[in-house]
């Protein structure tokens, strides 16, 4: 009977002490490494940083932003929650991953893009952040 009884509480108290958060916080979007296959907005560095990034008005949606970061070729959501999504492009030829994080505070948007492996790698996350910069400018959801 005190067997049950103690296990009866032990549960119901580790079950009290739960928070019932399914949802991981979102991380923000960092500055790069020292390797300088990385550019990111929150970058100070000068071949690490990202020109800031401005929403066009107050009617762009941060799923429209996603949406046409996702519709790039080899582009892939991993994830997307409230203002900050994860996506992750896959080259052509060779098959690297590159990460690509986005969030929205404010009018302002962060953006990182950064290898997974390697050392350098030829510009090729700067010239992916650019032509983001430019799909989004295009699609007015950013001012230029």
């Amino acid at each position: 009977m005190w067997k049950r009884l103690i296990t009866v509480i032990g549960i119901i108290t580790l079950a009290g002490c739960s928070k019932g958060e399914t949802m991981a916080k979102h991380p923000p979007v960092t500055a790069c490494g020292d390797s300088p296959n990385c550019v990111s907005t929150a970058d100070t560095r000068e071949k690490f940083q990202l020109a800031p990034l401005y929403i066009a008005n107050d009617n762009v949606t941060f799923s429209a932003i996603v949406a046409h970061i996702a519709a790039m070729p080899r582009a892939e959501v991993v994830t997307s929650q409230d203002n900050y999504a994860h996506l992750r492009f896959t080259t052509k030829v060779l098959r690297f991953v590159d990460d690509v994080e986005v969030s929205l505070e404010g009018n302002q948007i962060a953006l990182r893009s950064a290898s997974r492996i390697g050392y350098y790698d030829f510009g090729a996350n700067r010239q992916r952040a650019e032509v983001i910069r430019q799909r989004l400018t295009d699609a007015e959801l950013i001012t230029p």
